[in-house]
């Protein structure tokens, strides 16, 4: 009796080990390339964003990708400055909304992109705006134009085409801007 209880509990923790699925990995490409400060300085105005490699876990998969934090001035008065310590790990499981402390978040989860150093899109929280309620806006994206030079571009339409496509549940949204450059030609500081 004592073997069979031994079998069939050995057979019930292997079917248990065997049935764990290991969560698939999404994000491709060399990201270590856009890690580091990107300054934009134009006359009077500043625009850095600092950008490091960190994961988004949720239930299915583990999301590799970029967090980044962002600075902002005019005529030598700080407009925006979230540059503080950036998280390493989100996990969506256990911290379902956003850390305050994610400003940026790119990612490439494009599987026919075989570019080494492929372009990124951004998921920006623009702090001082707040689209969609803090929710964040897509439609932009980073790129790396050489290794010292990225190219940063927010499409505030597209951001907004993504999130009410399809919905009946949501009135006309309109633009309200950016609290900082849409467009802009940055060199690697760090």
């Amino acid at each position: 009796m004592n073997k069979i209880n031994l079998i069939l509990c050995l057979i019930l923790i292997s079917t248990c080990v065997l049935a764990q699925k290991p969560k698939r990995q999404e994000g491709t490409g060399n990201m270590d390339a856009y890690v580091g400060t990107w300054v934009y300085q134009s006359n009077d105005t500043i625009f850095k964003i600092i950008l490091q490699k960190g994961q988004r876990i949720s239930p299915a998969a583990i999301y590799n990708g970029l967090y980044g934090g962002y600075y902002l001035s005019v005529k030598g008065e700080v407009l925006e400055d979230y540059r503080g310590p950036l998280p390493t790990c989100w996990n969506r499981e256990i911290y379902p909304t956003r850390p305050d402390n994610i400003y940026i978040w790119a990612s490439n989860t494009d599987h026919y992109e075989n570019s080494t150093v492929p372009p990124m899109s951004v998921l920006f929280y623009d702090k001082r705006k707040r689209h969609f309620n803090g929710k964040g806006i897509t439609g932009g994206y980073i790129m790396l134009l050489s290794p010292k030079k990225l190219l940063w571009h927010l499409d505030e339409k597209e951001g907004i085409w993504w999130e009410v496509e399809g919905r009946d549940d949501i009135e006309e949204v309109l633009p309200i801007g950016f609290s900082i450059p849409e467009h802009a030609i940055l060199t690697k500081e760090k």
